[in-house]
């Protein structure tokens, strides 16, 4: 393969929906409750409010915070689009 294949391989790995904040087993796995956008807390599940993707918030997930909450994303892409316009994904 070549470096430019390679790079854009990792490129779209590491993209959105990409992320690796799955639900697992345990008490943030598939079997916990998803928490709404502004809810959830740090192991919990959520669903990002731009893309829809559901995943489980960690220390390191992207956040803004917006009408006095927090907001979590699966991705640094979805945080930037959200802190661009919050009103577009709080519908």
């Amino acid at each position: 393969m070549n470096r430019a294949a390679l790079f854009s391989l990792c490129l779209v790995l590491a993209a959105c929906g990409g992320s690796t904040d799955k639900p697992a087993n345990g008490p943030a796995g598939a079997n916990a409750a998803l928490k709404a956008p502004g809810e959830a807390r740090v192991g919990e599940r959520t669903r990002c409010p731009v893309s829809g993707e559901e995943f489980v918030v960690t220390a390191t997930s992207p956040s803004a915070e917006y009408g006095g909450k927090t907001y979590y994303f699966c991705c640094p892409g979805c945080d930037a689009k959200f802190k661009a316009d919050p009103n577009k994904f709080l519908r």
